[in-house]
């Protein structure tokens, strides 16, 4: 059993209680997956139902954005809770919130109101995923560490491309509210980690030593962070850009189309399963680099093609790259701080992935005017590719002794 009197020492997993602690873990990757996931089939439907002064496209937009501003804005929020309530406990509510406000939907009318608790919807996201991951840290070595957060990023992966496909199938058989009921799954994961999550303390200090530390130590991840914010410009490249890509290409079948952005889910879910095994062969910085080549290379390639295969390569090898990110944030993030401060630094690092889904558009936009779509996905491939190639003459250069 996994306590926290091991905490961080466990280097395998055995006996059927943690077995199914691990599984809760990784259901993580699943909520998160699920909290756009769930709406995008039937995005449609619902602009059509809310459609009263022609405002109908907006309503259904911001109902779809929604969670993610929750979840910008609710990292820092949850990693503090966290830190005082203890990862079990707050794992436990932020569920309950998911499961109440996620498939309000189902019975909801008002556009307002949905919109709020799409907005809690998001809290409660990125409560869920800080305190998984929090509670991954806490019991297990690096090396177990690293492959279970490659798990976790695969089985989110994985999740994204199963959600789509059912809440289509739900929403043409009943309608635009069906698929919120898939947010109903968050109660048997309360109930299940109610029985085997492992109990977890509060992270405690003592009053005059905390703001230092704490300040310390997330001063010294702001390189991190700033580097997570370009990585996951890049990351949703496929879900917000490709689509307009390839209408611009000629290709403008919806199922077609999400074959070819599904590829780059499937690569992602891939690379997540090998980071584990990559991690023992790569150093932190050396794998940052692969990621961001394979980001830069998987985006030129989609600028350069004229049809849905070389794009699927493209989404394919971007979506390498995006399968060893998620996990190495995670791990590097987990690796620099203290126990105390882990969630509150997790929490953060999701305002700064999801600050990359923002921004997105409003980076692209411009060069899309000034170039077309094609030469703005090239001209970011190869600034990633510039980025990499200036990072590697700076590591080198400061690496060398000085001469007299």
């Amino acid at each position: 059993m996994m306590t926290d009197q091991v905490a961080g020492q466990k280097s395998t997993i055995t006996g059927f209680r943690e077995w199914m602690a691990v599984g809760i873990m990784l259901s993580g990757g699943f909520m998160l997956a699920l909290v756009v996931s769930a709406m995008s089939p039937v995005a449609a439907l619902a602009a059509k139902y809310f459609d009263k002064n022609g405002d109908g496209d907006l309503v259904a937009q911001m109902i779809v954005t929604a969670p993610a501003i929750g979840v910008i804005l609710g990292g820092p929020l949850c990693g503090w809770l966290i830190a005082r309530f203890g990862s079990k406990r707050f794992l436990l509510v932020a569920l309950a919130i998911f499961g109440v406000a996620g498939s309000a939907g189902l019975y909801l009318d008002k556009a307002a109101i949905l919109l709020v608790t799409r907005f809690l919807l998001g809290l409660a996201t990125s409560g869920i995923v800080t305190a998984m991951i929090t509670m991954i840290s806490e019991h297990f070595t690096p090396d177990a560490r690293a492959r279970i957060l490659g798990y976790q990023s695969a089985t989110g992966a994985l999740s994204g491309v199963a959600a789509i496909f059912v809440a289509g199938e739900l929403g043409r058989v009943g309608g635009w509210r069906a698929p919120f009921g898939l947010y109903l799954l968050a109660f048997p994961v309360l109930i299940l980690g109610a029985i085997y999550l492992p109990a977890t303390g509060r992270r405690l200090q003592t009053v005059t030593r905390k703001a230092a530390v704490e300040t310390g130590q997330l001063l010294r991840l702001w390189p991190i962070y700033l580097m997570i914010i370009p990585m996951f410009v890049a990351v949703y490249m496929p879900n917000i850009q490709v689509s307009f890509l390839l209408r611009d290409d000629g290709i403008s079948d919806p199922g077609f189309q999400g074959k070819v952005i599904m590829t780059g889910a499937l690569f992602v879910a891939i690379a997540a399963l090998l980071f584990g095994w990559i991690r023992k062969w790569l150093s932190s910085a050396q794998i940052l680099m692969l990621c961001f080549v394979l980001q830069g290379v998987g985006i030129a390639l989609m600028g350069l093609a004229d049809g849905a295969v070389v794009t699927a390569i493209g989404c394919a090898i971007l979506g390498s790259g995006t399968g060893i990110s998620n996990p190495l944030i995670s791990d590097l993030i987990v690796s620099r701080t203290s126990p105390e401060l882990r969630s509150k630094a997790i929490g953060i690092s999701y305002t700064a992935r999801y600050s990359g889904d923002f921004l997105n558009p409003a980076l692209m936009y411009p060069l899309r005017v000034t170039l077309g779509l094609h030469g703005a996905f090239i001209v970011v491939g190869v600034l990633f590719l510039v980025g990499v190639a200036v990072a590697a003459v700076w590591r080198q250069a400061i690496g060398k002794p000085a001469t007299v």
